[in-house]
């Protein structure tokens, strides 16, 4: 209830006052804070604030209406851009947002999908096994349903390719119990470990995940995935 009505109380004050970027118990918060706005195409804009209370992001659409889409509250403010929602890709008619859940390592970030004229949250996507910052390649990959909001019902058979601006979801089938083979030979805590960094050459997309580690067995045992982006960009 106190989150509830000291958020209503920072919106009330952001729509009287306007941007708020100032706390004068805290000079450091200007150094990590930056009230710059990132701007998109469509006219619309993301900006940070922030006072001795919390810190908070907003959305500001080309017609004038805006919306807080996050915030910090109380000591948390000071992992302001380390903490949740922390950067933005801009794509043709969405943005994404990075979440971190954790200010140091190692959980993997999640990610949220919000609609670039209007803010308004589309879709929570999780966490995923490649990003694309490529607007000619508007695409997500990520285990299906894998998140931490929604791990119970994760598939960890399955890939999903999102697309971010048609919301076309495609799944591709993984060898039955790849992931957590590779997860209980290695020790990993979560299925987006067993995936090197992808690679994209030409518009085709690698993805290479561990099954067996050589430090545990003298054998490595590495499975490759090729996805063609193009398929999946319109």
């Amino acid at each position: 209830m106190r989150t509830l009505l000291l958020f209503i109380a920072l919106f009330l004050t952001f729509i009287a006052k306007g941007q708020t970027c100032a706390c004068s118990k805290d000079s450091l918060l200007q150094e990590y804070i930056s009230c710059k706005p990132i701007n998109f195409d469509n006219g619309s804009k993301l900006y940070w604030s922030y006072n001795c209370d919390s810190s908070w992001l907003t959305f500001k659409g080309s017609n004038g209406r805006k919306k807080i889409i996050f915030s910090l509250d109380g000591d948390l403010k000071a992992l302001t851009t380390r903490l949740g929602y922390t950067s933005f890709t801009e794509f043709t008619n969405t943005f994404l947002v990075t979440n971190r859940v954790i200010s140091g390592c190692c959980d993997p970030d999640d990610y949220y999908l919000h609609d670039k004229s209007s803010g308004q949250l589309k879709k929570y996507l999780g966490r995923a096994v490649f990003v694309s910052d490529n607007r000619n390649f508007p695409i997500v990959v990520t285990i299906t349903k894998s998140g931490y909001k929604n791990r119970a019902s994760a598939n960890l058979n399955e890939l999903t390719i999102y697309n971010v601006d048609t919301g076309k979801e495609f799944r591709l089938a993984l060898t039955k119990d790849d992931i957590e083979k590779g997860m209980k030979n290695n020790g990993f805590m979560f299925p987006e470990d067993v995936f090197d960094t992808p690679s994209i050459i030409g518009g085709y997309l690698t993805l290479r995940y561990l099954i067996q580690d050589y430090k545990k067995s003298k054998k490595v045992d590495y499975k490759t995935i090729v996805i063609d982006l193009k398929k999946y960009s319109s």
